[in-house]
């Protein structure tokens, strides 16, 4: 048996995504990570060095997503949510209609590929039009080093078991809708087949109702939105233990408002971040959390929870991906048995440069970087994106 070594100057190590220097990893030929040697950095030396300007970081996890309208990029501009994205008759719906499967298919492959080029190496899609539509998915990137969770859609009552039968879990438009009668077959296909079932919720509107039926009914596992949410919801999801996903810049795109970012980060609600509509926003994770950022310094001002550390936010879109998604035994982080998913920052680009110490290392990631200065993309050990 073989094993293959990466050497890094520096690495975001372990699900703290510590700072360490010289870092040798040895992957199996499973793309397994079997060790991880390092030395320590002192957190007052200078990081950038002569010998040490490329930084190793876990691969990004895009948690919420919809690529197959990566082939209409931009019709939703300046127009409001419900006449895009709204199903069965939003624009978004219309066009996944009338276009050929050869155009959609580019999209998504497509799509893929910039996730890979910014760092993404697995990423969580909700398929609209039942199985065709993760069937669509599947051929499109059956050649693709990219991995990704499927979270079908059905179109009828009838199909909600091939749902979970085709799909890695089952992704609703939405829970306002949702009858007594799709509940019991959504909670005796949860038992079976043991998936995570996800849904919208709050994302233009607070509707209690459907607030309270997510909750009582204990069938959601994850929410994805609540961005209408006040404090009282924060504080019930946290004790049913489901899981939120926010999708910052896409509410801005569509002019729906922010997150409740104070009172998420007041609770200590581990969040994790998704790019949603590709019509709508690109696939970078980084503007994510920029954009994220910048809603903090507003909404905190003057409280305690105006600042955040940049290591919590590059959790948001690693580790915490990873356990929101159930994915924690395999990726989200650098760590001895997980898959070798990972990418190489080039630390001496113009745009990255300075004399970095171990303080700003972190802000310096989360603010600065660009995809060009993604160099070498990893996944299981393999390198599957190179940029010169």
């Amino acid at each position: 048996m073989t094993h293959r070594h990466i050497f890094c100057g520096l690495g975001l190590i372990g699900d703290d995504l510590d700072v360490k220097k010289n870092v040798d990893i040895k992957i199996d030929d499973n793309g397994k990570i079997l060790s991880i040697n390092f030395d320590e950095c002192n957190e007052n030396e200078q990081i950038l060095s002569s010998n040490r300007t490329s930084l190793l970081v876990p691969g990004l996890i895009n948690s919420h997503v919809h690529v197959g309208d990566n082939f209409a990029k931009e019709r939703g501009f300046n127009k409001d949510l419900i006449s895009i994205v709204a199903p069965p008759h939003g624009l978004k719906h219309k066009l996944l209609a009338e276009t050929s499967k050869e155009i959609i298919v580019k999209g998504i492959t497509n799509a893929a590929l910039e996730m890979l080029s910014n760092g993404i190496t697995c990423f969580n899609d909700f398929r609209e039009n039942g199985l065709e539509g993760i069937n669509i998915i599947k051929d499109a990137l059956r050649s693709s080093p990219i991995k990704y969770k499927i979270f079908g859609r059905f179109n009828s009552i009838d199909e909600i078991e091939a749902i979970f039968q085709s799909a890695d879990g089952f992704g609703l438009a939405s829970y306002a809708h949702v009858t007594n009668a799709i509940k019991d077959e959504l909670r005796k296909n949860k038992m079976i087949f043991r998936k995570l079932i996800s849904s919208h919720c709050g994302e233009a509107v607070r509707e209690q109702n459907v607030i309270n039926s997510i909750l009582n009914d204990g069938i959601v596992d994850i929410i994805i939105h609540g961005t209408h949410f006040i404090r009282e919801d924060l504080e019930l999801l946290k004790k049913k233990q489901i899981a939120l996903i926010l999708c910052p810049r896409c509410n801005g795109y569509f002019g729906l408002g922010f997150p409740p970012i104070i009172d998420i980060l007041k609770l200590n609600i581990p969040i994790s971040l998704g790019t949603d509509n590709l019509m709508a926003n690109n696939a970078d994770l980084f503007e994510e959390m920029r954009y994220l950022y910048r809603i903090i310094r507003v909404l905190g001002k003057n409280t305690d929870f105006s600042e955040i550390p940049a290591k919590i936010l590059l959790k948001m879109i690693t580790i915490n991906a990873a356990r929101n998604l159930g994915l924690e035994a395999e990726i989200g982080s650098i760590v001895k048995g997980k898959d070798a998913d990972f990418f190489f920052i080039e630390l001496k680009e113009p745009n990255m440069w300075c004399e970095i110490e171990h303080d700003t290392l972190y802000p310096l990631i989360v603010q600065r970087t660009r995809p060009e200065n993604i160099k070498k993309v990893f996944i299981k050990g393999a390198l599957i994106f190179k940029r010169n």
